[in-house]
Protein backbone atom coordinates (compact mmCIF):
# COMPACT_ATOMS: atom_id res chain seq x y z
CA UNK A 1 0.00 0.00 0.00
CA UNK A 2 1.32 3.24 -0.80
CA UNK A 3 -0.06 6.25 1.74
CA UNK A 4 0.29 9.99 1.13
CA UNK A 5 1.20 10.85 5.00
CA UNK A 6 0.22 14.69 4.42
CA UNK A 7 1.14 16.85 7.61
CA UNK A 8 0.26 20.07 5.73
CA UNK A 9 -0.41 22.28 8.76
CA UNK A 10 2.28 24.56 10.82
CA UNK A 11 2.54 22.61 13.95
CA UNK A 12 3.96 21.42 17.03
CA UNK A 13 4.51 19.77 20.20
CA UNK A 14 2.29 16.56 20.34
CA UNK A 15 1.26 16.92 17.17
CA UNK A 16 3.99 16.98 15.30
CA UNK A 17 5.01 13.94 17.03
CA UNK A 18 1.95 11.53 16.97
CA UNK A 19 2.65 12.30 13.20
CA UNK A 20 6.16 11.15 13.33
CA UNK A 21 5.43 8.02 15.44
CA UNK A 22 2.81 6.68 13.33
CA UNK A 23 4.26 7.22 10.40
CA UNK A 24 7.40 5.39 11.53
CA UNK A 25 5.34 2.41 13.43
CA UNK A 26 3.42 2.39 9.94
CA UNK A 27 6.57 1.24 8.01
CA UNK A 28 7.74 -1.04 10.37
CA UNK A 29 3.85 -3.02 10.58
CA UNK A 30 4.02 -3.95 7.94
CA UNK A 31 6.73 -4.45 4.83
CA UNK A 32 4.34 -3.61 1.51
CA UNK A 33 3.56 -0.29 2.90
CA UNK A 34 5.51 2.88 1.38
CA UNK A 35 4.99 6.06 2.56
CA UNK A 36 5.82 9.62 0.93
CA UNK A 37 5.53 12.04 3.19
CA UNK A 38 4.35 15.59 2.65
CA UNK A 39 5.50 17.68 5.01
CA UNK A 40 5.42 21.82 6.02
CA UNK A 41 8.93 23.11 5.81
CA UNK A 42 9.16 24.45 9.34
CA UNK A 43 7.28 20.90 10.66
CA UNK A 44 10.66 19.22 9.26
CA UNK A 45 12.91 21.32 12.00
CA UNK A 46 10.75 20.00 14.57
CA UNK A 47 10.98 16.49 13.74
CA UNK A 48 14.07 16.00 12.23
CA UNK A 49 14.38 12.30 12.90
CA UNK A 50 11.57 11.29 9.51
CA UNK A 51 14.96 11.58 7.37
CA UNK A 52 15.91 8.81 9.15
CA UNK A 53 12.86 6.29 8.57
CA UNK A 54 13.59 3.70 5.56
CA UNK A 55 10.45 3.90 3.08
CA UNK A 56 9.99 7.08 3.90
CA UNK A 57 10.52 9.38 1.26
CA UNK A 58 9.96 13.28 2.45
CA UNK A 59 8.78 15.33 0.40
CA UNK A 60 8.52 19.47 1.81
CA UNK A 61 5.46 21.52 0.39
CA UNK A 62 7.18 24.10 -1.61
CA UNK A 63 3.98 26.17 -0.80
CA UNK A 64 5.10 26.39 2.66
CA UNK A 65 8.68 27.38 1.76
CA UNK A 66 8.98 31.31 3.10
CA UNK A 67 7.83 33.84 0.56
CA UNK A 68 10.61 36.14 -0.91
CA UNK A 69 10.02 39.63 -1.12
CA UNK A 70 8.85 39.55 -4.27
CA UNK A 71 6.65 37.15 -3.81
CA UNK A 72 5.01 38.52 -1.03
CA UNK A 73 4.53 41.69 -3.04
CA UNK A 74 3.12 39.42 -5.72
CA UNK A 75 0.83 37.66 -3.26
CA UNK A 76 -0.47 41.38 -1.91
CA UNK A 77 -1.13 42.23 -5.41
CA UNK A 78 -3.08 38.99 -6.07
CA UNK A 79 -4.80 39.58 -3.00
CA UNK A 80 -6.16 43.23 -3.94
CA UNK A 81 -7.14 42.48 -7.37
CA UNK A 82 -9.80 39.54 -6.00
CA UNK A 83 -8.09 36.53 -6.69
CA UNK A 84 -8.98 34.36 -3.82
CA UNK A 85 -7.67 31.21 -5.09
CA UNK A 86 -4.34 32.40 -3.94
CA UNK A 87 -5.07 32.44 -0.11
CA UNK A 88 -4.63 28.65 0.41
CA UNK A 89 -2.06 27.32 -1.88
CA UNK A 90 -1.32 25.06 0.04
CA UNK A 91 -4.45 22.61 -0.44
CA UNK A 92 -3.79 23.50 -4.10
CA UNK A 93 -0.62 21.79 -4.10
CA UNK A 94 -1.57 18.80 -2.30
CA UNK A 95 -4.74 18.50 -4.89
CA UNK A 96 -2.27 18.66 -7.68
CA UNK A 97 0.49 16.12 -6.06
CA UNK A 98 -1.69 13.98 -4.60
CA UNK A 99 -3.29 11.96 -7.10
CA UNK A 100 -4.45 8.27 -8.25
CA UNK A 101 -0.45 6.70 -7.88
CA UNK A 102 -1.22 6.45 -4.03
CA UNK A 103 -4.06 4.01 -2.65
CA UNK A 104 -4.96 6.47 0.02
CA UNK A 105 -4.12 9.76 1.49
CA UNK A 106 -4.17 10.29 5.48
CA UNK A 107 -4.09 13.99 6.99
CA UNK A 108 -2.77 13.59 10.71
CA UNK A 109 -4.43 17.15 11.61
CA UNK A 110 -7.66 16.91 9.93
CA UNK A 111 -9.49 18.64 12.47
CA UNK A 112 -7.61 22.05 12.02
CA UNK A 113 -8.10 22.17 7.48
CA UNK A 114 -10.80 22.33 4.60
CA UNK A 115 -10.77 18.76 3.16
CA UNK A 116 -9.17 18.61 -0.10
CA UNK A 117 -10.92 17.70 -3.50
CA UNK A 118 -8.84 14.26 -4.49
CA UNK A 119 -9.56 11.04 -6.77
CA UNK A 120 -8.21 8.71 -4.16
CA UNK A 121 -9.64 7.41 -0.07
CA UNK A 122 -9.10 10.15 2.20
CA UNK A 123 -8.94 9.34 6.00
CA UNK A 124 -8.24 12.44 8.57
CA UNK A 125 -7.86 12.94 12.20
CA UNK A 126 -9.76 15.00 13.88
CA UNK A 127 -8.22 15.33 17.33
CA UNK A 128 -10.53 17.63 18.85
CA UNK A 129 -13.40 20.96 18.02
CA UNK A 130 -10.80 23.55 20.34
CA UNK A 131 -11.64 26.62 17.55
CA UNK A 132 -15.04 26.22 18.38
CA UNK A 133 -14.81 27.47 21.70
CA UNK A 134 -13.92 30.78 23.39
CA UNK A 135 -11.95 30.45 26.78
CA UNK A 136 -11.01 34.22 27.37
CA UNK A 137 -8.75 35.21 24.01
CA UNK A 138 -9.62 34.86 20.44
CA UNK A 139 -7.48 32.71 19.01
CA UNK A 140 -9.60 31.39 15.75
CA UNK A 141 -11.58 34.25 13.58
CA UNK A 142 -15.22 33.91 13.48
CA UNK A 143 -14.48 32.76 9.57
CA UNK A 144 -12.36 30.00 10.43
CA UNK A 145 -14.98 29.06 12.80
CA UNK A 146 -17.71 29.58 10.38
CA UNK A 147 -15.66 27.43 7.58
CA UNK A 148 -14.33 24.57 9.97
CA UNK A 149 -18.20 23.75 10.74
CA UNK A 150 -18.47 23.31 6.91
CA UNK A 151 -15.33 21.53 6.39
CA UNK A 152 -15.81 19.20 9.37
CA UNK A 153 -18.93 17.77 8.40
CA UNK A 154 -17.43 17.11 4.72
CA UNK A 155 -14.48 15.05 6.42
CA UNK A 156 -16.94 12.93 8.34
CA UNK A 157 -19.31 12.94 5.92
CA UNK A 158 -16.88 12.35 2.76
CA UNK A 159 -14.29 9.76 4.27
CA UNK A 160 -13.11 7.91 6.86
CA UNK A 161 -11.95 9.32 10.20
CA UNK A 162 -10.55 8.43 13.63
CA UNK A 163 -10.16 10.37 16.73
CA UNK A 164 -8.52 9.56 20.16
CA UNK A 165 -10.83 9.36 22.36
CA UNK A 166 -14.29 8.97 22.56
CA UNK A 167 -15.15 11.93 24.19
CA UNK A 168 -14.16 13.30 20.87
CA UNK A 169 -16.83 11.15 19.47
CA UNK A 170 -19.47 12.66 21.97
CA UNK A 171 -18.73 16.20 21.07
CA UNK A 172 -18.71 15.66 17.34
CA UNK A 173 -22.04 13.86 17.87
CA UNK A 174 -23.01 16.85 20.29
CA UNK A 175 -22.05 19.17 17.88
CA UNK A 176 -23.22 17.97 14.44
CA UNK A 177 -25.83 15.82 15.15
CA UNK A 178 -27.17 15.63 11.39
CA UNK A 179 -23.89 13.63 10.43
CA UNK A 180 -24.95 9.64 10.87
CA UNK A 181 -20.90 8.56 10.29
CA UNK A 182 -18.43 9.88 13.11
CA UNK A 183 -14.83 9.12 13.65
CA UNK A 184 -13.77 5.38 15.14
CA UNK A 185 -11.72 5.83 18.36
CA UNK A 186 -8.47 4.95 18.31
CA UNK A 187 -6.39 5.36 21.35
CA UNK A 188 -2.78 6.59 20.64
CA UNK A 189 0.34 5.50 22.70
CA UNK A 190 3.06 8.38 24.19
CA UNK A 191 4.55 11.03 22.06
CA UNK A 192 7.64 10.07 23.00
CA UNK A 193 10.29 9.77 20.68
CA UNK A 194 13.07 8.84 23.04
CA UNK A 195 11.42 6.00 25.29
CA UNK A 196 14.75 5.88 27.35
CA UNK A 197 16.45 8.45 28.97
CA UNK A 198 20.28 7.62 29.89
CA UNK A 199 21.63 9.18 33.28
CA UNK A 200 24.52 10.74 31.20
CA UNK A 201 21.85 12.28 29.03
CA UNK A 202 19.75 13.24 30.80
CA UNK A 203 22.75 14.85 33.63
CA UNK A 204 24.30 16.70 30.17
CA UNK A 205 21.22 18.41 29.66
CA UNK A 206 20.17 19.93 32.82
CA UNK A 207 23.44 20.97 33.44
CA UNK A 208 23.04 23.08 30.25
CA UNK A 209 19.60 24.29 31.08
CA UNK A 210 21.02 24.83 34.87
CA UNK A 211 19.06 22.60 36.30
CA UNK A 212 19.89 21.22 39.55
CA UNK A 213 17.24 21.76 41.73
CA UNK A 214 13.62 19.37 42.16
CA UNK A 215 11.02 21.06 39.89
CA UNK A 216 6.82 20.25 38.43
CA UNK A 217 6.42 20.44 34.73
CA UNK A 218 4.17 21.88 32.58
CA UNK A 219 4.30 20.94 29.31
CA UNK A 220 1.82 23.08 26.78
CA UNK A 221 1.54 25.85 24.63
CA UNK A 222 0.23 29.62 25.81
CA UNK A 223 -3.22 29.10 24.89
CA UNK A 224 -6.46 29.97 27.52
CA UNK A 225 -7.46 26.62 27.84
CA UNK A 226 -3.97 25.30 29.03
CA UNK A 227 -5.31 27.45 31.96
CA UNK A 228 -1.59 28.62 32.95
CA UNK A 229 -2.95 31.35 35.15
CA UNK A 230 -4.78 28.79 37.92
CA UNK A 231 -2.00 26.77 37.84
CA UNK A 232 0.30 30.03 39.09
CA UNK A 233 -2.10 30.69 41.24
CA UNK A 234 -2.02 26.90 42.79
CA UNK A 235 1.32 27.33 42.89
CA UNK A 236 1.83 30.21 44.57
CA UNK A 237 -0.86 28.84 47.33
CA UNK A 238 1.59 25.72 47.80
CA UNK A 239 4.64 28.02 48.29
CA UNK A 240 3.49 29.56 51.16
CA UNK A 241 3.32 26.08 52.79
CA UNK A 242 6.09 24.64 54.68
CA UNK A 243 8.33 22.32 53.01
CA UNK A 244 8.17 23.41 49.36
CA UNK A 245 10.63 26.10 49.23
CA UNK A 246 13.13 24.27 46.75
CA UNK A 247 10.56 23.47 44.19
CA UNK A 248 10.43 25.37 40.70
CA UNK A 249 7.83 25.16 38.14
CA UNK A 250 8.74 24.66 34.79
CA UNK A 251 7.11 25.42 31.56
CA UNK A 252 7.59 24.41 27.95
CA UNK A 253 5.83 25.00 24.70
CA UNK A 254 4.84 27.33 22.12
CA UNK A 255 5.60 31.49 23.78
CA UNK A 256 6.23 29.58 27.46
CA UNK A 257 9.93 31.56 27.06
CA UNK A 258 7.11 34.86 27.69
CA UNK A 259 7.60 34.14 31.19
CA UNK A 260 11.83 33.02 31.20
CA UNK A 261 12.46 33.43 35.06
CA UNK A 262 9.69 34.56 37.30
CA UNK A 263 7.64 34.64 40.67
CA UNK A 264 4.64 32.89 41.07
CA UNK A 265 2.20 35.35 42.56
CA UNK A 266 -1.79 34.93 43.30
CA UNK A 267 -3.11 36.68 40.13
CA UNK A 268 -0.03 35.64 37.74
CA UNK A 269 3.91 35.94 37.72
CA UNK A 270 5.96 38.74 38.71
CA UNK A 271 8.55 38.55 36.13
CA UNK A 272 12.40 38.64 37.47
CA UNK A 273 14.52 40.64 34.75
CA UNK A 274 18.38 39.61 36.44
CA UNK A 275 18.54 36.87 38.12
CA UNK A 276 21.50 36.78 41.03
CA UNK A 277 20.95 33.32 42.52
CA UNK A 278 18.36 30.61 41.69
CA UNK A 279 16.42 31.52 45.02
CA UNK A 280 15.09 34.98 42.78
CA UNK A 281 12.64 32.78 40.95
CA UNK A 282 10.42 30.05 41.23
CA UNK A 283 8.64 29.89 37.76
CA UNK A 284 10.83 29.29 34.60
CA UNK A 285 9.63 29.36 30.90
CA UNK A 286 12.05 27.58 28.53
CA UNK A 287 9.87 27.85 25.67
CA UNK A 288 9.62 25.27 22.96
CA UNK A 289 12.48 22.61 23.32
CA UNK A 290 13.32 19.84 20.92
CA UNK A 291 12.22 16.24 21.29
CA UNK A 292 15.28 15.00 23.15
CA UNK A 293 15.20 17.66 25.26
CA UNK A 294 11.35 17.91 26.44
CA UNK A 295 11.73 14.22 27.05
CA UNK A 296 14.72 14.71 29.24
CA UNK A 297 13.15 17.01 31.26
CA UNK A 298 9.40 15.17 31.66
CA UNK A 299 11.98 11.90 32.65
CA UNK A 300 13.63 14.08 35.27
CA UNK A 301 10.64 16.07 36.73
CA UNK A 302 9.01 15.35 40.60
CA UNK A 303 5.78 15.63 38.98
CA UNK A 304 3.80 16.69 35.88
CA UNK A 305 0.86 18.66 35.80
CA UNK A 306 -1.56 19.77 33.14
CA UNK A 307 -4.33 21.81 34.02
CA UNK A 308 -5.82 22.19 30.88
CA UNK A 309 -9.97 22.80 30.83
CA UNK A 310 -9.86 21.38 27.12
CA UNK A 311 -8.56 18.51 25.55
CA UNK A 312 -8.86 15.75 23.16
CA UNK A 313 -6.45 13.36 25.54
CA UNK A 314 -3.45 14.44 27.72
CA UNK A 315 -0.55 13.40 25.86
CA UNK A 316 1.96 15.11 28.39
CA UNK A 317 0.66 12.74 31.17
CA UNK A 318 0.77 9.56 28.56
CA UNK A 319 4.52 11.09 28.21
CA UNK A 320 5.24 11.22 31.66
CA UNK A 321 3.86 7.50 32.49
CA UNK A 322 5.97 6.46 29.56
CA UNK A 323 8.57 7.01 32.22
CA UNK A 324 7.25 5.99 35.35
CA UNK A 325 6.52 9.79 36.30
CA UNK A 326 3.59 10.64 38.35
CA UNK A 327 0.83 12.75 37.46
CA UNK A 328 -1.70 15.72 38.48
CA UNK A 329 -3.99 16.48 35.63
CA UNK A 330 -7.44 18.07 35.46
CA UNK A 331 -10.73 16.30 36.05
CA UNK A 332 -12.25 16.46 32.82
CA UNK A 333 -13.77 13.55 30.23
CA UNK A 334 -11.30 13.16 28.41
CA UNK A 335 -8.17 12.73 31.00
CA UNK A 336 -10.34 10.49 32.67
CA UNK A 337 -10.87 8.42 29.86
CA UNK A 338 -7.26 7.46 29.94
CA UNK A 339 -7.91 5.16 33.43
CA UNK A 340 -11.02 3.76 30.94
CA UNK A 341 -8.23 3.07 28.64
CA UNK A 342 -5.58 1.46 30.11
CA UNK A 343 -5.76 1.66 33.99
CA UNK A 344 -3.76 4.17 34.64
CA UNK A 345 -3.08 5.93 37.88
CA UNK A 346 -3.00 9.99 38.52
CA UNK A 347 -4.22 12.80 40.96
CA UNK A 348 -6.85 14.51 39.81
CA UNK A 349 -8.37 18.29 40.93
CA UNK A 350 -11.15 20.78 39.47
CA UNK A 351 -8.90 22.80 37.15
CA UNK A 352 -11.37 25.91 37.87
CA UNK A 353 -10.04 25.52 41.86
CA UNK A 354 -6.49 26.96 42.45
CA UNK A 355 -6.89 25.96 46.10
CA UNK A 356 -7.66 22.11 44.65
CA UNK A 357 -4.90 21.94 42.46
CA UNK A 358 -2.02 23.39 45.51
CA UNK A 359 -4.26 20.72 48.01
CA UNK A 360 -3.66 17.86 45.34
CA UNK A 361 0.16 18.97 44.59
CA UNK A 362 0.45 18.87 48.42
CA UNK A 363 -0.88 15.89 49.01
CA UNK A 364 1.49 14.33 45.50
CA UNK A 365 4.76 15.32 47.47
CA UNK A 366 4.08 14.80 50.88
CA UNK A 367 3.43 10.94 50.39
CA UNK A 368 5.53 10.84 47.53
CA UNK A 369 6.59 7.09 47.99
CA UNK A 370 2.89 6.66 47.09
CA UNK A 371 2.86 8.94 44.23
CA UNK A 372 5.96 6.99 42.33
CA UNK A 373 3.88 3.93 42.62
CA UNK A 374 0.65 5.50 40.99
CA UNK A 375 3.70 6.50 38.18
CA UNK A 376 5.13 2.89 38.15
CA UNK A 377 1.83 1.32 38.09
CA UNK A 378 1.00 3.67 34.89
CA UNK A 379 4.47 3.06 33.24
CA UNK A 380 3.92 -1.26 33.35
CA UNK A 381 0.13 0.01 31.93
CA UNK A 382 1.44 1.92 29.14
CA UNK A 383 4.15 -0.91 28.01
CA UNK A 384 0.48 -3.18 27.37
CA UNK A 385 -0.19 -0.75 24.68
CA UNK A 386 2.26 0.57 22.50
CA UNK A 387 2.71 1.98 18.68
CA UNK A 388 2.32 -0.90 16.84
CA UNK A 389 -1.27 -1.44 17.70
CA UNK A 390 -1.87 2.20 17.04
CA UNK A 391 -0.35 1.79 13.77
CA UNK A 392 -2.59 -1.76 13.58
CA UNK A 393 -5.65 0.05 14.07
CA UNK A 394 -5.03 2.97 11.90
CA UNK A 395 -3.81 0.15 8.89
CA UNK A 396 -7.58 -1.28 9.35
CA UNK A 397 -8.77 1.98 8.35
CA UNK A 398 -6.81 2.58 5.36
CA UNK A 399 -7.51 -0.13 4.15
CA UNK A 400 -11.18 -0.42 4.69
CA UNK A 401 -11.15 3.35 2.89
CA UNK A 402 -9.28 1.12 0.31
CA UNK A 403 -11.71 -1.16 -0.18
CA UNK A 404 -14.99 0.66 0.26
CA UNK A 405 -13.50 3.66 -2.24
Amino acid sequence: MKIAFVDNLQVGGGLSRFSLLLCKSLVQLDETIQIDYLIHSQNLKLVPELLSIKKVNVIVLKSTLPLSFLGKVLFKIKFLLGNKSFLNPVIAEIEKIVDEKYNVAFFPSAHMMERPDLRIPIVGTLHDFNWKYFFGRQIFSTDFVKKMDVEIVKWMRGGYTVCSAQDVVDEAKKLYPEVKRYPKVIHIAPVVVNTTVSENKSTEILNQLNINYPYIIFPGNFFPHKNHLNLFTAFYLLKQRAGFDKYKLLLTGVNSEQVNYGVAEYRGVRLISEIKHETDFNVRGLGYQSNEVIDVLIANARLLVSPSIYEAICTPAMDAWNFGVPTAISDIAPFREHEKAWGVQSVYFDPMNPLDIADKLEACLNDYENTKKQGQISKDKMKEYGWEKVAASYFEVFKNAVENK
